[in-house]
């Protein structure tokens, strides 16, 4: 092709493109947009890598066993024994390794599409944000790893999160969804309960003793209070990441959802729409200051122990809750069902169906 005959064509695509859009819209309705975009660059770039080069790979590492679930889950739906084993072995495995030698894990951190890519093929909206959020996390340890004053880090990590909501197709809100939606639908803890060993990549400790995994997801107002009190904001646009995460797995592996894509971005929708669905708990932090072992009782706490807490009316409520012998947890929690059923409209019947309620242990 000449140079003038490539120019003509440029030069027609505009009107092509415009004429196929009036005259055939559904051509393009499956057709999902895959624009790349970046984050800001700033004197901060890399310094969590170069300050911390073994906390730098183990979120390498946390973002593998994240984006390997879902694979995992996507490639073998109708083989449930398959995928547990695939999961609580080779997964698991392969993860356990890289925080028990982080030399194994990732040098750079790794894009959801190239982890998972039939994941990503089935949800790529849900990749996008995921990748987009994935990076305001690393921008903030960047900026924490400098040895800026707190004013000046302060200054970044504002602006990193102004540069993020620039993109409200690929950002999750600064507003705390509801537990109902990641805790209280028909498909909600379906993988955490199928496949308990794979339900989170925190420390190397939980992976040198698996007994020490958290039995629910840790939430800001728990186990970052510092954080949640300067970026309230930031820090729920956190927790809605990491609820959303348990709900794409929840759907990816219940067998009864047939189109996975279709009931995911209708609970994608849910979450980037920011006035909907707002949790109403008003989850009190957790005292800063709480030894590693009042964190680990807290890790091991029920689901049912963990949203009562959530309801409770004071941190002083909650501290008292967390000393109290498991015996003690039950009366409590039974008194507090009352409100939680309140708070949540689906809570009764779902927690029932599973019967949790009497025994929150």
């Amino acid at each position: 092709m000449n140079r003038r005959a490539f120019l003509s064509l440029l030069a027609a695509t505009p009107s092509t493109l415009a004429a196929l859009e009036l005259g055939n819209r559904h051509a393009f309705a499956d057709i999902e947009r895959r624009s790349e975009i970046y984050p800001l660059v700033g004197p901060y770039t890399h310094a969590l890598k170069k300050n911390y080069p073994t906390v730098y790979r183990y979120l390498n590492a946390v973002d593998i066993g994240h984006a390997q679930l879902a694979e995992v889950l996507v490639r073998n739906p109708a083989n449930e024994e398959l995928t547990i084993h695939l999961l609580e072995h080779v997964a698991w495995d392969n993860v356990t390794q890289m925080f028990l030698d982080p030399r194994r894990a990732p040098r750079l951190a790794p894009a959801e599409e190239t982890v998972a890519p039939e994941s990503s093929k089935t949800a790529w909206r849900l990749s996008q944000a995921f990748d987009w959020t994935h990076v305001l996390h690393r921008q903030i340890y960047d900026i924490l790893a400098t040895d800026f004053l707190a004013a000046r880090k302060a200054e970044y990590i504002r602006e990193a999160y102004r540069w993020y909501q620039s993109e409200p197709r690929r950002a999750f809100p600064g507003k705390l969804k509801t537990h109902d939606l990641m805790e209280h639908q028909p498909f909600s803890q379906y993988w955490r309960e199928k496949y308990p060993r794979f339900t989170t990549a925190e420390f190397r400790a939980m992976f040198e003793n698996p007994d020490l995994l958290p039995r629910h997801m840790p939430m800001a107002h728990e186990i970052a209070p510092r954080f949640l009190a300067l970026f309230p904001d930031i820090a729920e646009c956190f927790d809605n990441l990491h609820s959303f995460h348990d709900i794409y797995n929840d759907i990816l592996a219940h067998p009864q959802i047939a189109d996975k894509q279709a009931e995911v971005y209708r609970q994608l929708d849910v979450f980037l729409d920011p006035p909907r669905a707002l949790e109403s708990a008003p989850m009190h932090p957790l005292p800063a200051n709480l030894s590693a072992v009042d964190l680990r009782r807290l890790n091991q706490f029920s689901h049912v122990e963990h949203m009562a807490m959530m309801v409770m009316s004071s941190s002083e409520e909650e501290r008292a809750f967390l000393r109290q012998s498991a015996e003690e947890r039950i009366t409590t929690v039974d008194t507090l069902l009352p409100v939680m059923s309140q708070t949540w409209p689906n809570f009764e019947k779902k927690h029932a169906e599973k019967g949790h309620l009497k025994h929150p242990g």
